[in-house]
């Protein structure tokens, strides 16, 4: 086949119904038993012929104009290491102390997580703050535009927003740094 008759081979494209089926076969991937109804139709279908003879000399040309990839020189004993690192028993005594003490560990953390300290600081918290984001955001925004605080073009409900949400940042990193014992909350 040459050049011309190649391109226009694809170009043109087999039936729509063995379109797939042609690409499957010519990669070897083709079920046997489609491969059956796809020879049949071959045999019959000049149009689907030329496809596949195209789409072999495509792959035939592809394949010796591309650098076959090559493993570098150490991958092999590399990989036989891999497996049999993967392929040894574990030091039984070792995981067994490694697991007792990270069950220690959880314990531990455990019992310093929530306590109900911390849910009554949190409940507190969060009224305060909720108090103030609702009676400030009535007021707020009225004194924001009274002071000429707005940017053009802003409502004064999103500036409130955004200054609300620099004052929670700055709160927040301010609360982080500090250490656990001596909280100022409530519950304390």
């Amino acid at each position: 086949m040459n050049q011309h008759s190649h391109d226009y081979a694809l170009a043109q494209g087999p039936c729509a119904d063995y379109e797939f089926d042609l690409v499957e076969r010519s990669e070897g991937a083709l079920d046997p038993q489609r491969a059956v109804i796809v020879q049949q139709h071959l045999e019959r279908c000049t149009r689907c012929r030329a496809y596949a003879l195209a789409l072999g000399e495509l792959d035939a040309s592809l394949a010796g104009a591309l650098p076959r990839p090559a493993l570098s020189p150490g991958f092999d004993a590399r990989l036989r290491e891999q497996i049999a690192e993967l392929t040894q028993v574990p030091n039984r005594t070792a995981a067994l102390a490694t697991a007792e003490r990270e069950h220690e560990w959880m314990l531990q953390n455990l019992g310093r997580g929530l306590s109900w300290r911390t849910v009554l600081n949190a409940a507190a918290l969060g009224s305060v703050v909720g108090g103030m984001i609702v009676g400030l955001n009535t007021v707020a925004p009225g004194l924001l535009q009274s002071y000429g605080l707005v940017g053009p073009g802003m409502s004064a409900t999103l500036t409130f927003s955004i200054a609300l949400g620099a004052v929670f940042a700055v709160c927040g990193a301010v609360f982080a740094g500090r250490p656990s014992a001596g909280s100022m909350l409530l519950a304390d």
